[in-house]
C-alpha cells in the first residue's frame, strides 16, 4: 500500500497475465469439485475474460472459495481446455487522460473528404479528433490523411483544473474550549519550526471543527494540510465536512478508491491543485508541497500501523514530515495514546484539552451489566434484559441504536458436545469462525473455507454448539426479536467493494434503526440520531497475549459508547463477564486520566512503554524445526550483544499462519537504537542467508 501511494504502481507499465473463456459452459457434473457458483461467475459476468487477480478480488468469487482454492480450481479449468491464460503486455493500467489533436503535416491527400480535412486543420492551426468527426470526417478519412503525412496527430494530456474557491469556514460558534485550543495551535504554527500537539477531547467535543479552522488559517497563506483517518470508513463523512469548507481543493487518498480516482486525485496534488488531502495512512505520502500542519484524528488507533510489507507507521512518517518541513503535527483523540499522554502532561510536546462537549448534550450515562448474573439467572441469549429493554425503548421513540461486537461472523466456533470435536483450520493454528448466512466455516486469517456440517464429522453426533457471537447473530438476534426494525450490519464482510461503506453509513442514517458493526462502528462516526450504543460483548480482545490490551479495550468502550448523544442525551449499555476490569470501569466513568493514571503504574515496574521500549523480532518458515533453529541463533546473538533484556524465544500466540510456522523474541530495553544496530548489523546478514525462514521485525519505541 506504502509502495503504491508513493509510485503509483497502477501507471507503471507491466505484463498481465489474462484468462479467456474458449468453451461453452460447462455441466457443473463435469467439475464436481469447483463450486457451480465460481462457474457461473466465469461463463457470466466475467465470460468476455478477466485478470487472475480481478477473479481474487471478486466478491461472489470470495463467496465460493477462498485464494488458494480459487488458484486450484482455476487451474483445474484451464488444465481442461475450456479456459485458457494468455501473457501479454499490459501497459500501465493507469494513465494520465489524453486528448488527440491532428496537426498540419507536410504531405498531400487526395480525395475531396481528405482534403477538406487537411484544409480545416491547416486554416485552424489545429483541430482535436473529436471534433473532426463530430464534423462529419470518419476515422477512415482521417485514418487516410495521416497515413499520406498531410496531417500527424499529437496526444497531450488533459485534466480539469480544480476551481482555486474561497475557503468557507465553518459557520458553527467555537465554545471557549475550542477558542483556547485554537490558539495554541495558532501560536505553534506561527514558530514555523517543528513542534508537535496532542488535542485531547471527549468525543463529540468538536476536534474537527478545530481542525477546519486551523487548516483554513494555513490554506489561506498558501500552504498546505494533510488530514488523516484510520479507517477508510471515516473517510467519506470526514471528507465531506473538508469539501463544505475547502472546495475542490480538497482531495481523497485511501486505498479502496479506484486506480483511476487514486491516479487523479494524486496527480491534481502534485500539480499543486489541492490544499488539502484526506484520507487512511496511505494518504500521508501524498505528493504535497509546502505542508505545513498534518492531523492525526484518533491518533490511539493502530490500523496506524501497516503489518505486512512494505511495514510503516504513519504516524511516525507524519512526525518525520513535519519535522523535515518545519510544521506543526497535531494528534487528536478522545483516548490518546499513553507514550503521546505521557510526553504531553510532561511538558514534552503541547497540549490542549476540550474537557466538555460542544453541544449542550452530556456525555452518555454508561451502564455496565455483569454478563455472570445474567447467566445466573437463565439468560442464555446475546442480550440482557437490561439491553433488550432499552432497544425496544429507541425503536419505540424511532431513535437510533449502535450494537458493537469486535468479531465478524456468527460465532467463534463449533463444538460436538457428544467428543468434543471442534472444526480448526488446516493452514493456522485456530478455531474456524461459523458464517451461518452462508453456511460456511471459516478462517479468518486464512480465509480458508469450508461447508457448516449439521453433524460432527468425528462422530456423528448431531450435538453441535456455536459458542461465541459475531455481528451475523446479534443480526439475526435483532430481528428475531424486532421483525420491524430496520437493521444494518458493517464489517470487512458487507464491505467488499469500495462504495459500501458510503453506502452502508447513508442507509443507516435515511433510515436505519440498528447498526450492528465490528471496530468499524467505533471510530469518529457521527450520527445525531443515535441515542443508544451497546456493547454486546465488552470481553472481546481483553485477555490477548499483548501489554496494551486493556488499554485497546478502554479506547474501544469509550469511543463506541461516544457515538452515541451527540444531539440529545443519550446512553450506553456495556455487557461483560469482568465489570470489575478497570479497563471497562474506568471507561464507563468516562474516566481517560484515572485509567492512564493506572495503567502506567502498572506498566512501570514491567518497564512497558512508555517506561521503556520494546520490540519483536519473529521468525516464520514451513519447516518447524528450521524456524525454531533459527530464532534461537537470533536469541543468542541479541543476548550476546547486552542490548537489553531479551524474552524467549517463544511460539507466537497464533503459531501457525498460512502454513507458516512462527516464533518470535521479545526485546525489553531503555532505547531501542542499539538494538536496530545489532539487529541492522548482525541479525539481518544472518537471515538474508536463510532461504528457509524469513524474518519480520515490529519495534514499538
Amino acid at each position: 500500500e506504502a509502495l503504491g501511494a508513493i509510485v503509483l504502481a497502477g501507471a507503471i507499465p507491466r505484463v498481465e497475465e489474462h484468462i479467456e473463456v474458449v468453451a461453452e459452459a460447462p455441466s457443473p457434473r463435469r467439475y464436481a469439485g469447483v463450486p457451480p457458483r465460481l462457474l457461473q461467475l466465469i461463463w457470466g459476468d466475467l465470460r468476455e475474460g478477466f485478470s487472475v487477480g480481478a477473479l481474487l478480488r471478486h466478491p461472489e468469487a470470495r463467496r465460493a472459495a477462498d485464494r488458494g482454492a480459487l488458484l486450484r480450481h482455476l487451474g483445474t479449468l484451464v488444465r481442461s481446455g475450456d479456459l485458457t491464460r494468455i501473457r501479454r503486455g499490459g501497459g500501465a493500467r493507469t494513465r494520465a487522460r489524453t486528448v488527440a489533436y491532428l496537426l498540419p503535416g507536410e504531405g498531400v491527400v487526395k480525395g475531396a473528404k481528405a482534403t477538406a480535412l487537411a484544409e480545416a486543420v491547416r486554416s485552424g492551426g489545429e483541430m482535436r479528433r473529436a471534433d473532426a468527426l463530430l464534423a462529419g470526417y470518419s476515422h477512415a478519412v482521417i485514418a487516410r490523411a495521416l497515413r499520406s503525412g498531410a496531417l500527424r496527430e499529437e496526444e497531450r494530456e488533459s485534466h480539469v483544473a480544480r476551481r482555486d474557491a474561497v475557503v468557507a469556514r465553518p459557520l458553527l460558534a467555537l465554545t471557549d474550549e475550542q477558542r483556547e485550543a485554537l490558539a495554541t495551535i495558532r501560536a505553534l504554527l506561527a514558530c514555523e519550526r517543528f513542534e508537535e500537539l496532542l488535542l485531547y477531547g471527549v468525543t463529540g467535543s468538536g476536534k474537527t471543527l478545530v481542525y477546519l479552522e486551523a487548516i483554513a488559517d494555513v490554506v489561506e497563506r498558501g500552504r498546505r494540510a494533510i488530514v488523516l483517518v484510520p479507517e477508510i470508513a471515516l473517510t467519506p463523512q470526514t471528507a465531506a465536512r473538508f469539501e463544505a469548507v475547502f472546495g475542490d481543493r480538497v482531495a481523497v487518498l485511501h486505498s479502496a478508491l479506484s486506480q483511476r480516482e487514486r491516479f487523479e486525485a494524486w496527480q491534481a496534488a502534485a500539480r499543486g491543485e489541492v490544499a488539502v488531502v484526506v484520507g487512511a495512512r496511505s494518504a500521508v505520502f501524498a505528493p504535497l508541497a509546502d505542508v505545513a500542519l498534518i492531523v492525526v484524528d484518533e491518533a490511539h488507533e493502530g490500523s496506524y500501523s501497516q503489518e505486512s510489507t512494505p511495514r510503516y507507521d504513519a504516524l511516525a512518517v507524519a512526525r518525520e514530515r513535519m519535522r523535515l518541513a518545519g510544521g506543526l503535527l497535531v494528534l487528536g483523540s478522545a483516548t490518546p495514546p499513553l507514550p503521546a499522554y505521557v510526553r504531553a502532561t510532561g511538558g514534552e510536546i503541547g497540549l490542549a484539552r476540550l474537557r466538555s462537549r460542544a453541544t449542550s448534550a452530556e456525555l452518555p450515562a454508561v451502564e455496565v451489566v455483569d454478563m455472570g448474573q445474567e447467566f445466573a439467572g437463565g439468560n442464555r441469549r446475546a442480550f440482557s434484559s437490561r439491553l433488550a429493554e432499552a432497544i425496544g425503548a429507541r425503536l419505540g421513540a424511532r431513535e437510533k441504536t449502535i450494537l458493537f461486537v469486535n468479531r465478524r461472523g456468527s460465532a467463534g466456533f463449533i463444538l460436538c458436545r457428544a467428543c468434543g470435536f471442534v472444526p480448526e483450520c488446516s493452514r493456522c493454528t485456530t478455531s474456524l469462525a461459523v458464517h451461518r448466512s452462508e453456511g460456511l466455516l471459516r478462517c479468518h486469517l486464512c480465509d480458508l473455507q469450508a461447508p457448516l456440517p449439521d453433524r460432527c464429522p468425528r462422530c456423528g453426533s448431531d450435538a453441535i454448539r456455536e459458542f461465541g457471537i459475531g455481528t451475523e447473530k446479534v443480526c439475526e438476534e435483532v430481528k428475531r426479536l424486532w421483525p420491524d426494525a430496520c437493521v444494518v450490519r458493517m464489517d470487512s464482510d458487507t464491505t467488499t467493494r469500495v462504495s459500501d461503506h458510503a453506502r452502508i453509513l447513508s442507509s443507516f442514517e435515511e433510515r436505519g434503526d440498528v447498526l450492528v458493526g465490528t471496530q468499524m462502528v467505533a471510530k469518529g462516526l457521527d450520527f445525531p440520531g443515535v441515542t443508544l450504543v451497546g456493547v454486546v460483548a465488552a470481553d472481546i480482545g481483553l485477555h490477548v497475549a499483548d501489554y496494551r490490551a486493556a488499554e485497546r479495550t478502554f479506547d474501544l468502550i469509550a469511543q463506541v459508547c461516544g457515538r452515541s448523544g451527540r444531539q440529545t442525551q443519550g446512553s450506553a449499555i456495556v455487557q461483560t463477564y469482568a465489570p470489575h476490569h478497570p479497563a471497562i470501569a474506568f471507561a464507563a466513568a468516562h474516566d481517560f486520566d484515572g485509567f492512564a493514571a493506572h495503567e502506567l503504574e502498572e506498566r512501570r515496574p514491567l518497564r512497558y512503554p512508555p517506561f521503556g521500549e520494546f520490540g519483536y523480532l519473529g521468525v516464520a518458515g514451513r519447516s518447524r524445526a528450521r524456524v525454531e533453529k533459527a530464532v534461537e541463533g537470533y536469541a543468542a546473538v541479541l543476548r550476546q550483544a547486552r542490548v537489553g533484556e531479551v524474552l524467549g524465544p517463544a511460539p507466537h500466540p497464533i503459531a501457525r499462519l498460512n502454513e507458516e510456522w512462527r516464533w518470535r523474541v521479545a526485546v525489553k530495553a531503555p532505547s531501542l537504537e542499539p538494538v536496530r544496530d545489532v539487529l541492522r548489523d548482525r541479525v539481518l546478514p544472518l537471515a538474508h542467508s536463510d532461504r528457509a525462514t524469513r524474518v519480520v521485525i515490529a519495534l514499538d519505541g
